[in-house]
């Protein structure tokens, strides 16, 4: 198989992921599983505008892959990474994919190209802040 059938694959196991951005802040909680964050620091590590840090937290949330501890008195929140998520049948192997440059962008490559044929699902590329073209380099 192809690197592009395999992120092809995996993308469609896993099933949530529906632009680069959630793609890159599923990579930053792999390799940081416990964090005490803001969302614009989200943005500043990823390079993303708060509302596409913002859709893609809602996504990871909602999908069980990250859950996050309420601090009304701090803008940062306790984010812990978790595998048991909806769609996590295929999210080791997606992990080992995205560990190389090579395979972040052809999953990063797959996500635009289902974006821009409106396959991406609920989360559109125009319903982001900021376009994603061009490659994002290795992250």
């Amino acid at each position: 198989m192809s690197l592009d059938e395999d992120a092809r694959r995996l993308l469609e196991r896993v099933g949530v992921l529906r632009h680069p951005c959630d793609l890159d802040l599923l990579i930053f909680f792999a390799r940081h599983p416990h964090n005490l964050l803001a969302s614009e620091q989200f943005a500043a590590f990823l390079g993303y505008g708060m509302k596409e840090i913002a859709a893609s937290l809602d996504i990871l949330l909602e999908a069980g892959f990250v859950t996050r501890t309420p601090n009304p008195a701090h803008a940062a929140r306790m984010y812990v990474f978790s595998v048991d998520g909806q769609g996590s049948t295929g999210l080791p192997e997606l992990l080992q994919l995205a560990s190389t440059r090579d395979g972040r962008i052809a999953l990063s490559w797959e996500l635009r190209r289902r974006a821009s044929h409106g396959t991406a699902g609920p989360v559109t590329r125009a319903e982001r802040e900021t376009p994603t073209g061009g490659k994002r380099g290795d992250r």
